[in-house]
């Protein structure tokens, strides 16, 4: 019973050991140049629009990526850890000034039970908020809240590690509470714009 409680707390501090090691790559260089001996560029910048270099720019549609991957980790129940993982699929649309609408579909496991949700939220400056309803299948209605951090992983274009530092599901029936810790990796690509564009062009001229 001791070690059982003794890992605990640690696991709930885990979210918050995370969100820190984040923030002082976000505010600082001096980890990466004394200790790693680099100095990557604009890792000292928090506006760094890392979706952007991403995106493929078109002059007639807002940039776009899509994404999908999976987080896994741990859901708390009643003081004991489960395994929980979301897997996520989904758009984020550019609306200025480095500003991220995003829409996903999560499918939520813990333990052997499962759930599918529509989210929504928004991403700006590495940071991601996402939230949305469903219904489990005895037909309560819960409610997840995820907020986190996210940053393009080094030599691996494309691929992003997502942690999410505050995450949570609600059961709005009897106000039950799960905080969730959870971490992972997506893979972020461009939606193909130009190509729909030239589609949709190619379309309208065989109509005429």
């Amino acid at each position: 019973m001791k070690r059982q409680n003794t890992k605990h707390p640690l696991l709930l501090a885990l979210p918050v050991l995370a969100a820190l090691v984040l923030g002082s790559f976000a505010t600082t260089d001096a980890f990466a140049e004394d200790v790693l001996g680099v100095a990557p560029d604009a890792v000292s910048s928090p506006v760094t629009d890392a979706f952007s270099n991403v995106a493929v720019a078109s002059p007639d549609q807002q940039a776009e990526v899509q994404f999908d991957g999976t987080t896994a980790g741990w859901a708390i129940i009643a003081g004991q850890a489960y395994d929980a993982k979301i897997a996520l699929d989904g758009n984020a649309i550019h609306n200025g000034n480095g500003v991220w609408k995003v829409k996903s579909t999560a499918d939520i496991s813990v333990e052997d039970r499962d759930a599918t949700l529509e989210l929504k939220g928004k991403a700006v400056n590495g940071k991601l908020r996402l939230h949305g309803t469903g219904t489990l299948e005895s037909g309560d209605t819960f409610r997840i809240i995820l907020r986190g951090h996210y940053a393009p992983i080094h030599d691996q274009p494309g691929q992003f590690v997502l942690d999410f530092s505050m995450a949570k599901i609600q059961n709005m029936e009897n106000g039950l509470r799960i905080p969730l810790v959870q971490s992972g990796v997506i893979d972020v690509e461009p939606v193909p714009v130009a190509n729909e564009i030239d589609e949709r062009t190619n379309e309208l001229n065989s109509e005429g």
